[in-house]
This record gives C-alpha cells, structure tokens and sequence, in this order.
C-alpha cells in the first residue's frame, strides 16, 4: 500500500534536510518546505497525514500556519517544534488543535513516536469519513426510502429503538437496506455523534478477523510494525454494526461472546484489557433459528444479540416504493455523472415496479445506475434493460391479450344466450348458472340490451 507523505515545515534549511535524512532512513515518504506559504500550497497539492512545523518563521509563523492547515485540511494532524523561549506559544498552539509539540533539538525517537501516534489519528478519522460517504450513498443522502406503510413503519421503529441502548438483530434477504436502517437508529439514539463502525462478517479474512475487531500490538505478527486499533475501540461511545453476522465461525462467536458480556477485550499480541461502551447492532439473511438447531450457530450469543428484532420485508412486498426509490436513484446517478436525464416513461417504470428484485433495493440501484450509464440521448431505453427485467413487460403484454381475448368470447357468448331467449334476463341466468344480479352487471359492462 502506498505510503502517505509527511510535510516538513522549518526555516532553518540546514535542520531540515537533517530530518528529512532522518524521517527517510525511518521509512517515511517525506515532503519539505521552508515557509508557510509554500507549506499551504503542497498542502493542497498532495494527501498529507501529519505536518511538523517550527513556530517561529517569517512572514507565516507557525502558529498562523497551524490555523491555516485547520482550515482547508482539518484531518491533518499537525505537530508543533519551538525553541526554548517559545514553549508558551507551543501549549497555545496545543489549546488551538496541535497534536503535540518539542523543544528544539527534540528527541528524534520521541519525535518518530509522536508523528506515527498523529498518523494513526488521521487514519481514523479518514476512515470515520469515508464510512459517512458510504452510508451516505448507500442511503441516497437520505433516510429509508419509501412511501408505502411498510417503510414508514420501519423508519419509526428505528427512531423508537434508538432510543434505548439495547441488542438490535435486523433480519431479511439480502440488499432489502439493513445497513441503512442500522444507521437510522445510531442517527436516532445519544451515540448519534460517536462512531458508527461497520464489520462485514463475510468479507473479513479468517485469519485476520481478531485483529481487525480486537486491534493489534506491534510485533504481533509479521508485518505489525505498529500498535494497531481494532473495531470495536474505534467503535466506544458509539455503535458496532455486525452485518451477516451468521457468516461468523463458531470459534469467533465464542470470543465476540465474550466481548458482549465483559465489554473488554485485549488486542493481538497484548495482555492489557481494553474497555470499550459500545452499542451492538448485527444484522442477517439467515435463518439465525435454523442456524442454532443444526448447530452453525450459538444459542447463548443468539439470545445475546436477539433482545429487539425487526424484519426488513423484500422489495416485492412494498412495490409502491419502487417509483420513488427509481426517481431518488436517478436523480443521484445523474448528478454525479452529471448528466440530464429525463424521467421514466410509464411503461418502463410499471416494468421496473412488477419485476419480482430478488436483489431488492440494491439490485434496483444497480439496475438505475446501468441505465443512467448507458443513456447518451437524455432518456432511458427499455433495450438497456437486463433480459429478464424485459420479460416481465412481456408477461404483462401476453397477459392482456388473455384477458381481452377472454372478454371478446364472454361478450359473444351472452349475447348468443340472450338472443336464444328473446332477451329474457331471468331465463339467461338459469341456463348461464350465474345470479341475475351478475348477469345485469356484465349486461351493462359489454353494452347488450336486455328487457
């Protein structure tokens, strides 16, 4: 993986090519500048994890510098060097956000140490902001999408329970937006400003599932090079979101039991015991009871993780959200490949709304996406449809023909039985074996008269 630089701010060009010498040999990609404003402009040039800045410069001086990088780069972590006479300013510099700072000539191993703790921060919150980006898309930049009673009853559920500091299991097939829904209620309860941490449990390597949940000390394993956090101290203060939580092996299952019961855990590699306030939110489309009884799952963290469930219903039984869920999708797709884009015609749309999306909400935006893509003209075309999306437009036709075909000979074989009895309504009926008052009824829909 390729290493982010770290920027080298100081004056003194004699100083700063012996830390640049020194950061280099440490293994760290390196950046230098010897004014402030030379120091912004790289700044917004390159991806920078940490900057080290004198504070006494000319023109910018270090603390103006360090107001300037909160600014356009808040992320960026910043570490402040003084000489002696300036140590009041470097405890300032601290008050206005500076990682840390050292007295000049700093301690190089104490420096080092500072300057991987400041990239491990910006790691974090780097991570923390693309999780939002992916929450954020993956919902629409909104909340659970749809009109129909089924997604309002949802969303209040969600704000309801989140509320309360309880287990949540959040259950239905795949791509019907439990992760969204997990969300809501983060977004809804007192940890709504703290982290929400995603685990993907089918996605995580068995191997390194331990220390991506419990974290790592360095030296570890080879390749720890350093003291790594785990998702779940990432995730205290705030909520923990397991999803497919049924992929889990029974060997891990048993560790995360223990995690829910203790609310600590220790890191790979280290015997400290790490205390972590988390709220648990997992998610499946298994059947987790089926699971418990062939014995794939355990009863114990079942009952742990069970105390609220919901169950999110497939796209098939809320089709009336559909519509709307295609205009929301549109609408993003066409925004980002910055396109215009015209609205569905209705037959396209009434082919999306009757197709059964076994994929659900997530293979509907799939589908949008495909068509936004594809679109060179402003619209939308059938022919970009997959084929067996299009063979439901097809269904519906060969259906209509039916029924219309069926009517044609309902119509023709009353009048042949009204005719027969001089348009006696009573005598029709007995020989049809339907009520009067049905017949009356098809009498006046296939515009026959009758005495």
């Amino acid at each position: 993986m390729k290493k982010i630089p770290i920027l080298l701010v100081d004056d003194d060009r004699e100083l700063l090519e012996v830390y640049e010498k020194i950061f280099r040999l440490k293994g760290f990609q390196v950046l230098t500048c010897d004014n402030s404003e030379e120091a912004l402009a790289k700044l917004k040039e390159h991806h920078v994890s940490v900057v080290i800045s004198d504070i006494i410069m000319p023109k910018m001086d270090g603390m103006e510098l360090l107001h300037a990088i909160k600014k356009i780069r808040p992320g960026v972590e910043v570490i402040m060097l003084t000489a002696e006479g300036s140590i009041s300013g470097a405890v300032e510099a601290v008050k206005r956000g500076a990682f840390s700072y050292f007295v000049k000539p700093a301690d190089i191993e104490e420096l080092i140490s500072s300057v991987k703790k400041a990239e491990e921060l910006t790691n974090v919150k780097e991570e923390n902001d693309t999780l939002k980006e992916h929450i954020a898309r993956l919902s629409g930049g909104k909340e659970f999408i749809g009109v129909s009673d089924i997604a309002e009853n949802l969303r209040q559920k969600a704000e309801i329970i989140g509320k309360t500091d309880s287990a949540v299991l959040i259950t239905g097939e795949t791509g019907t937006g439990k992760e969204v829904l997990a969300n809501i209620i983060h977004k809804s309860s007192k940890r709504a400003e703290k982290p929400f941490v995603c685990v993907n449990c089918g996605a995580l390597n068995e191997n390194l599932i331990e220390s991506e949940l419990f974290g790592s000390e360095r030296g570890a394993y080879t390749g720890a090079e350093r003291q790594r956090k785990g998702r779940f101290e990432t995730a205290d203060g705030g909520t923990i979101f397991f999803d497919e939580i049924g992929e889990l092996s029974l060997n891990m299952q048993v560790k995360l039991l223990r995690v829910l019961q203790e609310k600590s855990f220790e890191r790979v590699g280290g015997a400290e015991s790490i205390k972590s306030d988390f709220r648990l939110i997992t998610a499946t489309n298994r059947d987790l009871k089926e699971e418990v009884k062939a014995n794939q799952f355990r009863a114990d963290l079942y009952y742990r993780i069970n105390i609220i469930p919901i169950e999110i219903p497939p796209l098939r039984e809320r089709r009336e959200d559909i519509p709307i869920l295609c205009e929301s999708f549109l609408q993003q797709y066409a925004k980002e490949m910055n396109k215009q884009i015209c609205p569905f015609e209705p037959d396209l749309l009434n082919t999306l709304k009757y197709y059964d999306w076994p994929g659900n909400v997530r293979e509907l935006r799939n589908i949008i996406e495909r068509l936004v893509v594809l679109s060179t003209d402003g619209t939308v075309d059938m022919e970009d449809l997959p084929e067996e999306i299009r063979a439901v437009e097809e269904k519906e036709n060969v259906a209509a023909d039916l029924k219309n075909i069926t009517k044609a000979f309902e119509k023709e074989y009353i009048e042949e039985i009204m005719k027969k009895h001089s348009g006696n309504v009573t005598k029709a009926a007995e020989e049809m074996r339907i009520a009067r008052k049905n017949l009356y009824r098809k009498l006046n829909d296939y515009g026959i008269k009758y005495r």
